[in-house]
């Protein structure tokens, strides 16, 4: 089971990084094989994941994720028990 941890600030309020480092270090054992963060200091929102590999073993899986633009960015835990119709679907409306 992968592991998500972050933080929304409001008010002006901040938090070091390292801070989220450490919470990311905490739960390796959620997800030993890969890990990645994002932080956009600007809107207060910093994210990390913890990722254990299960059907997508290669780097496409890495989170956080980002759109096409960066202008949307997640981190989720969970199967897409339909990724294969997804991917279809989306190929044929010209997503690669």
């Amino acid at each position: 089971m992968c592991g998500i941890a972050g933080w929304y600030l409001t008010d002006g309020q901040q938090r070091d990084l390292a801070q989220l480092a450490d919470m990311s270090d905490a739960i390796a054992h959620r997800g030993p094989d890969d890990r990645g963060i994002y932080a956009d200091a600007a809107a207060g929102v910093a994210m990390a994941h913890r990722r254990l590999s299960i059907i997508d073993l290669s780097a496409a899986g890495h989170q956080p994720m980002s759109n096409a633009t960066s202008s949307v960015t997640l981190v989720f835990n969970g199967e897409l028990y339909n990724y294969v119709a997804l991917r279809r679907e989306l190929e044929s409306l010209g997503c690669a």
